[in-house]
């Protein structure tokens, strides 16, 4: 933790003892808890034990998004967290899209690498600015209003005193596209709810917390994938490979792949002129119009699955050439079969097939063979190899995502030249 996480932290022990001490009487420690979901992905501290709500947040867009809300009523003090999850508004803002007049800009986007199909991609990017609107209106004026970051989660605190004279605190973070609004009311003449305000922590999906682990702000362009985590291991996976900080000497010029927005595709990645890897088809007649306009040659699917026959069906009548060349080890689910792996390598290096785009059912799998490609047949070192796996999306966000860098890591070491 840097100074002004340590400063922020010390600020909340602070008012941790400054509500204490001014509590009612019956209003013990005992009462202030921490509360964690790590399926929500926080931890903050709680006077008791919450009620939880499932409801329904709209968007600036207006789409529907699920959210939670954890809430403790004490007297005349209100606590709450709102926790609205936009990870499947692309799916939804391509679904939009799909049922517009063709050239539509109003309900496609007309800049969709920016603002996405359906302008989901805009949504996400607002959502602070939305959700600080929302405060605006149900509060009023604020008295305070600042940037802030809580354990190296950038976001905004506003302050409102309301007609009541009760006050409001209120912080609103976004992390891995969960928009976070902290709230807490507290009566006339009673401390700021400052203990509370502060206490917010982020969880990643490793379990670790984002203040011990990211070294630097952390904005949401991150978790769209637009640009690198503040760090390159731990939700990155380095550490299932043993890179470690070899992956920060890696050379910037092949580490520089983003995540780009892609017409019914998910998590699109571009690597290099010969290739792409990335997601199953959210849209077939989307993607696929699309690949072929832009060139591509071939589609490489390591997945399979019940919609295998009609991909390849409408993959060949774009005049594309298809490759289902599945890894998994038969009767053995999540784990794969090294046998498999060289016609996988033999399709993707072969010029005819060039540029091909690589998939799997969310891209970690192709992401896991073109890292076994630089190494081996490229001759890159396993650092530079893991670092750019990293940012075409072989990062830790499921649980089998380790398996995949230790699979990779043995497939090297049985296979590299000695």
């Amino acid at each position: 933790m840097g100074p002004q996480g340590m400063a922020m932290r010390v600020t909340a022990l602070v008012a941790t003892a400054l509500v204490l001490a001014l509590a009612e009487p019956g209003l013990g420690q005992e009462e202030w808890m921490e509360f964690t979901s790590p399926q929500d992905g926080f931890k903050v501290t709680f006077p008791g034990t919450p009620t939880v709500e499932n409801t329904t947040w709209t968007s600036q867009m207006r789409y529907p998004l699920p959210a939670r809300v954890f809430s403790v009523t004490r007297r005349q003090e209100r606590y709450s967290v709102t926790v609205v999850d936009y990870r499947g508004i692309e799916k939804q803002g391509t679904a939009r899209s799909q049922g517009c007049v063709p050239g539509a800009e109003t309900c496609f986007g007309g800049q969709t690498r920016i603002v996405g199909a359906g302008y989901w991609k805009s949504d996400v990017h607002g959502a602070i600015t939305y959700a600080t609107f929302k405060l605006l209106q149900q509060h009023g004026t604020p008295t305070g209003m600042t940037w802030n970051w809580a354990e190296q989660v950038e976001g905004t605190l506003l302050q409102f005193t309301n007609a009541d004279q009760s006050r409001t605190s209120a912080s609103i973070y976004m992390h891995d596209n969960r928009l976070y609004i902290v709230e807490g009311t507290v009566p006339k003449g009673s401390p700021e709810p400052e203990l509370f305000k502060m206490s917010v922590e982020f969880t990643r999906p490793d379990g670790a917390t984002t203040g011990s682990t990211y070294s630097s702000v952390y904005n949401n362009y991150m978790g769209l994938g637009e640009s690198p985590l503040p760090d390159l291991c731990g939700l990155r996976g380095c550490s299932a490979v043993g890179l470690g900080g070899g992956v920060a000497g890696a050379p910037a010029s092949r580490v520089r792949t983003r995540r780009e927005d892609f017409p019914g595709l998910d998590n699109y990645f571009p690597i290099d002129g010969t290739a792409s890897n990335g997601g199953q088809f959210q849209s077939r007649a989307l993607a696929i119009v699309e690949l072929a306009k832009r060139g591509f040659k071939s589609v490489i699917d390591v997945a399979g699955g019940p919609d295998a026959d009609a991909e390849g069906a409408a993959v060949r009548a774009a005049g594309l050439k298809y490759f289902l060349l599945t890894i998994d080890l038969a009767g053995s689910p999540g784990q794969y079969d090294p046998a498999k792996v060289d016609p996988v390598l033999k399709a993707m290096t072969d010029p005819a097939n060039q540029p091909v785009y690589l998939h799997s059912g969310n891209g970690h799998r192709t992401a896991m063979l073109w890292m076994i490609k630089r190494v081996v047949v490229d001759g890159w070192s396993v650092e530079q190899a893991g670092a750019e796996a990293t940012a075409i999306g072989l990062v830790n966000d499921n649980p089998a995502v380790p398996g995949q860098w230790k699979f990779a890591q043995d497939y090297i070491s049985a296979h590299s030249p000695k």
